[in-house]
């Protein structure tokens, strides 16, 4: 079934929401997370406080919403996309994306996220984990990934790696290639997932 066209308030709330949310992702990258109030995003916004709290509780619920464009992101445009290569090579290619968003996301955006205060990098109820576990499944089961490691330990290995070389890039001002080496890390790390 497809979804009904939007209302005209509909199309107006939702672009308010966006208003609100590229002012605070826009001022958290000059200033800082921590740096920024709810009344700076607001007047960048051009929308009350009171408007910023109708459509975020708070300030950390930005930082939701960045985590969950990202597993929408991987929902949507990833997962669909991966085709039937084996599933070493699918998830490569999965972390080719992992990369290329966050090259997309920019060094300082990335310097923000890449913070020990910020939890949402634990949550297990992740879409973007959740495709990937699933993945490793179809792996083991057509016989292309061991069958020792569970999927969850799997993609919890993969995404200390992961998140280890984009760490390491912001560290270093984004001044080498991140896909090459995410593929390079990601693909030594695969490489123990074979049978």
């Amino acid at each position: 079934m497809a979804d009904k066209p939007l209302t005209r308030r509909q199309e107006q709330a939702l672009e308010t929401r966006n208003r609100i949310y590229n002012a605070a992702v826009e001022l958290m990258e000059r200033k800082g997370f921590d740096n920024i109030t709810i009344a700076e995003i607001s007047r960048a916004a051009g929308v009350s406080v009171g408007a910023f709290y109708h459509y975020f509780e708070s300030k950390n619920d930005i930082l939701a919403e960045i985590f969950r464009r990202a597993d929408e992101y991987f929902a949507t445009e990833v997962a669909p996309n991966l085709g039937e290569k084996p599933v070493p090579e699918q998830i490569l290619e999965y972390f080719d994306h992992y990369a290329r968003f966050n090259i997309a996301s920019g060094v300082e955006m990335i310097r923000q996220l890449f913070n020990p205060k910020v939890k949402f990098f634990t949550r297990q109820d992740r879409r973007m984990l959740s495709l990937l576990q699933d993945l490793i499944r179809k792996g083991q089961e057509r016989g292309e990934i061991r069958g020792d490691v569970s999927p969850e330990e799997a993609v919890r290995l993969l995404f200390i790696m992961a998140r280890g070389v984009v760490f390491d890039w912001g560290l270093h001002e984004g001044s080498y290639d991140l896909e090459a080496m995410m593929r390079a890390c990601i693909g030594r790390l695969v490489s123990t997932l074979r049978p």
